[in-house]
């Protein structure tokens, strides 16, 4: 008994930090066999600790999300590898759509880096316009809409009326969670009704997403992984998780996490 709560401790422990694991992963994890993880996970689940899917588990979070502070410290450098992967799909003169968070913003410092000639930026984010404001040769249209000090940003109907006046070559974005069945989910309706319109006038999507993003859920609904071109990530996809990415028929790029931090990840 005390093996099996410890298991249960560590299980939620886990995903905790990585939003989501699979059946196949906790077996080899925890060295027991994958039935012996099914049962793990229908006990937790029944005691509303972790949600089911088909061929996993993900953290039992649907309705909130983490402060902006902790999400930026959450795997900062898996965020930093990828804005670095993604920065490189932008050229100059390139127009971009960006929406608020910490891997958008991420990508927003290595594009100021970077700096390519040329850029025009239209974003809701208060956050990325700031970083990206000393760029010489950008720029940067912020919509209105209601202020939301959850992400520095601001958002809602006026903020998606703004976006509908521009298209865009590029929509760079995050997401709060993806499905097992790949719905890309947001935690609040006021972000998706702006990022649908970006959608929407972008001749070409770009989601950031890190690994602990895969089978985190939350209520509302942005869009389908397959209605993005180009999905950058930090970890080669497997199992349930890469049969999905494939079926989207999503390119997929796995950015290259810097040596010293491969270490301390592993």
């Amino acid at each position: 008994m005390a093996a099996l709560i410890t298991r249960h401790d560590r299980i939620l422990e886990t995903l905790e930090v990585q939003g989501y694991l699979t059946i196949e992963e906790m077996a080899e994890m925890f060295a027991v066999s994958p039935q012996t993880i099914r049962r793990d996970i229908r006990d937790l689940a029944e005691r509303g600790l972790l949600r089911r899917h088909h061929g996993g588990a993900s953290i039992n979070r649907s309705t909130a999300n983490a402060a902006y502070n902790l999400r930026y410290e959450e795997t900062a450098a898996e965020k930093a590898a990828i804005a670095e992967a993604a920065a490189r799909l932008v050229k100059p003169g390139n127009s971009l759509f960006l929406t608020p968070g910490t891997t958008v913003d991420a990508f927003a410092r290595a594009l100021a880096r970077c700096q390519p000639a040329g850029l025009r930026i239209v974003t809701n984010s208060i956050s990325a316009a700031t970083i990206l404001a000393d760029c010489p040769d950008v720029s940067i249209q912020v919509t209105g809409g209601r202020w939301s000090k959850f992400n520095g940003a601001v958002c809602g109907m006026y903020a998606a009326e703004f976006v509908e006046q521009y298209r865009c070559d590029l929509l760079v974005t995050s997401i709060g969670g993806i499905d097992s069945e790949g719905n890309l989910l947001e935690y609040r309706d006021e972000e998706v009704v702006v990022g649908r319109s970006m959608l929407r006038n972008a001749r070409r999507r770009v989601l950031l997403a890190d690994h602990t993003k895969f089978g985190r859920v939350a209520m509302a609904r942005l869009a389908h992984l397959r209605d993005f071109n180009v999905l950058v990530t930090d970890r080669q996809p497997v199992g349930v998780i890469k049969a999905m990415i494939e079926e989207a028929r999503c390119e997929l790029l796995i950015a290259q996490m810097e040596p010293e931090l491969e270490r301390k990840r592993a």
